[in-house]
């Protein structure tokens, strides 16, 4: 079995000798968590103000990192000006995240030229987790603007001497399935309900593989790409805040190998903030090591997963993310239940011939009602009674059933997929309590 290239990346960019152990990956990640600390105090006046009195030498191992504020991205909208560490002419881009619902201030991430660069080392070589150097590769992800993440992972690839091509929006999947026959494309990069449409486009054994990126992928979903074209799918693990690359599963399928030279994961109690065993799953917090512009100290994510440090199958140490599930943003539902996303992804992505969702909640006389608008294949257009039948195995809305009302349909065409996403990002709530 290929080990993990992430390994060798840790390994040079903390300056360890091969092979690495996690002895020593834990001793340089505390020294590189205490420099990025010193950088975070001495250059942000957010960070001076909430780490006065901290010494970063008294951080030695993981457990004193509780003596770090979390941050979260209420802060990051509210203070983005005063988390920033350099001047603006350092900075190199800027990307705008909007937060929940559409009159939140935006997040802001600054990235020096140093940062991005740090991106694209990990995307050539966790890339190579799936593929070798005689792999053609088709990124489904915008491409078109300087350090956008298609632009990235070309530019990644290129140094590592393999050919990569980008295509945004993808919308014509028969037309796309013949350009990668035609012209030899062995690797496709992408969003998941992307490739699950390709997928059904595709002759079988066409595309070795392919990477699912920028959103949950239920296991379902995962399933019936391999079984529609015959290709072996991977995971990467990764937000802007990471730095847009985070972790890439290696052919052992075992979770995300961590980039652990840049990012520090823990596993905290979604309630109490409090570490988990290794193991159990709980919320992501990332900080960022070695980060210029906007070093990230404890910032919960909102993404749950579990970590093991325990060594891979594949012979790599490196953490791994497990068990990863997107962000849980729940919306409340009648009876004090609550549902989320991922909730309905591993429901709905098991039918066969759904390619893409959009749910919406709303209320009226008292009653709430959770409505499916979908995208299938040609012939599978009557999925209304499978919708229903899926929505009422999600255990949340089976115990709320007698105070909600399930609709569905009708299909929508393919051009619904949108240029930026895909349909579902979040549950869209009319009623103002989550979006």
């Amino acid at each position: 079995m290929k080990p993990s290239s992430v390994d060798a990346l840790s390994a040079r960019r903390l300056g360890l000798a091969w092979p690495p152990d996690r002895e020593r990956i834990e001793t340089a990640r505390m020294e590189a968590l205490r420099s990025t600390v010193a950088h975070a105090r001495q250059k942000s006046s957010w960070y001076r103000e909430r780490l006065a009195g901290l010494d970063p030498d008294c951080l030695r191992s993981s457990v004193d990192l509780a003596r770090l504020p979390f941050l979260n991205g209420a802060d990051l909208a509210a203070h983005g000006r005063e988390l920033l560490c350099v001047s603006q002419s350092e900075v190199a881009r800027i990307i705008t995240l909007q937060t929940s619902g559409s009159t939140g201030a935006p997040k802001r991430l600054h990235f020096t030229r140093e940062d991005l660069d740090s991106t694209v080392d990990f995307f050539q070589q966790g890339m190579f987790s799936l593929i070798s150097s005689h792999d053609k590769v088709l990124a489904l992800l915008p491409f078109s603007l300087p350090d956008s993440t298609g632009d990235l992972l070309i530019r990644a690839l290129a140094k590592g001497g393999v050919h990569c091509e980008g295509v945004w929006p993808p919308t014509d999947w028969r037309a796309l399935a013949l350009r990668i026959r035609d012209e030899n494309f062995t690797s496709i990069v992408g969003l998941p309900q992307h490739l699950l449409a390709l997928a059904y486009e595709l002759p079988h054994g066409l595309v070795r593989n392919m990477l699912l990126c920028s959103d949950y992928a239920p296991q379902s979903l995962r399933a019936r790409i391999e079984e529609a074209c015959g290709s072996e799918t991977f995971l990467h693990y990764g937000t802007t805040e990471t730095g847009l690359g985070g972790g890439v599963e290696c052919q052992a399928h075992g979770g995300c190998h961590m980039r652990e030279s840049d990012l520090l994961i823990e596993i905290v109690d979604l309630r109490t903030g409090a570490p988990v065993p290794e193991g159990e799953v709980g919320e992501v917090v990332v900080t960022t090591l070695n980060r210029q512009a906007m070093p990230l100290l404890r910032y919960r994510t909102g993404d749950l997963a579990s970590l093991d440090t325990s060594p891979c199958l594949c012979g790599g140490v490196s953490a791994r993310l497990c068990d990863i599930r997107g962000r849980r943003k729940a919306c409340p539902i009648a009876g004090g239940y609550s549902v989320a996303s991922q909730d309905l992804d591993d429901a709905l992505f098991a039918l066969d011939g759904l390619l893409d969702y959009r749910a919406s909640l709303t209320r009226s006389a008292g009653r709430d009602a959770i409505s499916v608008e979908f995208l299938a294949r040609p012939g599978h257009e009557r999925l209304e009674r499978e919708i229903h039948r899926a929505l009422k195995s999600v255990p949340a809305l089976n115990m709320a059933m007698q105070s909600l009302t399930f609709e569905a349909g009708p299909a929508l065409r393919v051009e619904s997929f949108s240029p930026s996403h895909t349909l579902k990002r979040t549950i869209l709530d009319n009623r103002g309590s989550c979006s």
